[in-house]
């Protein structure tokens, strides 16, 4: 069934017939109906499906939690920071050839922009079972600020899980610790990145390295 909230020269959502009307981003788009496809499944089109499902996979826990929104900023282009990260990862990180499709952790980035990225950065379990990442302070670099946020990301590919702060510390303070002691027995792959204080700009990620939480 279909709406017209705004009566007949109004939006359509819903589905009628063959045809299905939805909004995205303050704007209605109309396609035809789904069918569901008769045509065998070609190599080519197996490989793609794979290379979707294991972008899926990495994207999924960071869904719905407007991470991406703030670590992949529009800067005037259309669509979601979830689509911006998730072209970022098909594009540059995916590798492999089918069915041995997989994600290339060193290659992911989970935040992008202009900004200045981290240096020397690094991470390393405390004995509080807790994520330190540590850096070199870059301020006065091109536009990096004593004030930029730090983003610290773990994920944790056997359980599909993934911890992040946005506000652990800041590009002057040259460490932070991710509170990830929950984890313990998994392995995490680790990555940090920059946002503007205010949030309107980022800094491409850098991958830093394989951490097992202990015990």
């Amino acid at each position: 069934m279909a709406r017209i909230p705004n009566g007949i020269t109004g939006e359509f959502i819903g589905t009628a017939g063959n045809v299905s009307g939805y909004m995205r981003f303050g704007t209605n788009f109309l396609r035809s109906r789904r069918r569901k496809s008769t045509n065998a499944m070609t190599p080519k089109r197996l490989a793609q499906q794979q290379k979707i499902k294991v972008c899926n996979d990495f994207t999924r826990p960071f869904a719905g939690r407007g991470f991406f929104t703030k670590t992949f900023p529009a800067y005037g282009s259309k669509g979601s920071g979830f689509n911006r990260a998730t072209s970022a990862l098909m594009n540059q990180a995916i590798v492999g050839s089918y069915p041995e499709t997989a994600v290339s952790y060193p290659l992911v980035l989970v935040s992008q922009g202009p900004l200045p990225s981290p240096v020397n950065a690094s991470a390393a379990l405390n004995n509080e079972g807790n994520i330190v990442f540590s850096w070199t302070d870059n301020t006065g670099t091109g536009t990096a600020k004593a004030n930029d946020k730090a983003v610290l990301v773990a994920y944790f590919p056997g359980l599909q899980q993934v911890v992040f702060s946005l506000d652990a510390g800041t590009r002057a303070a040259g460490t932070a610790v991710l509170q990830v002691s929950p984890m313990r027995g998994a392995v995490a792959e680790t990555w940090m990145g920059f946002i503007s204080n205010d949030e309107k700009d980022a800094a491409d990620s850098v991958y830093t390295g394989s951490v097992g939480v202990e015990l």
